[in-house]
């Protein structure tokens, strides 16, 4: 049975790095959005290859490919995320 558990480490810690990718703060708030928290479920069903890579930005943008196959919590937190990055993008 250990040997189970042991084996089961890798995707576990892969799972839990994986989940905090959209939660991580991109302000003082956003680690308690719950947008972003709602996004996370759907991120693994979505974007799962972009998931593995660990990469926030490849998961926002796999998201935001997909915005409307999400629910309205997180289809309203991918809209402000894709604003923010287009404001970001906007040369002043």
């Amino acid at each position: 049975m250990r040997l189970v558990a042991i084996s089961r480490l890798p995707q576990a810690i892969s799972a839990a790095a994986a989940l905090s990718i959209l939660a991580w703060p991109s302000g003082a708030l956003a680690a308690s959005d719950p947008g972003k928290q709602a996004c996370a479920q759907e991120a693994r069903k979505l974007c799962a290859a972009e998931m593995k890579t660990l990469s926030r930005k490849k998961v926002e943008a796999c998201m935001i490919v997909r915005i409307n196959q999400t629910s309205a919590a997180c289809h309203a937190a991918m809209l402000r995320i894709k604003a923010q990055r287009e404001g970001a993008a906007t040369p002043r």
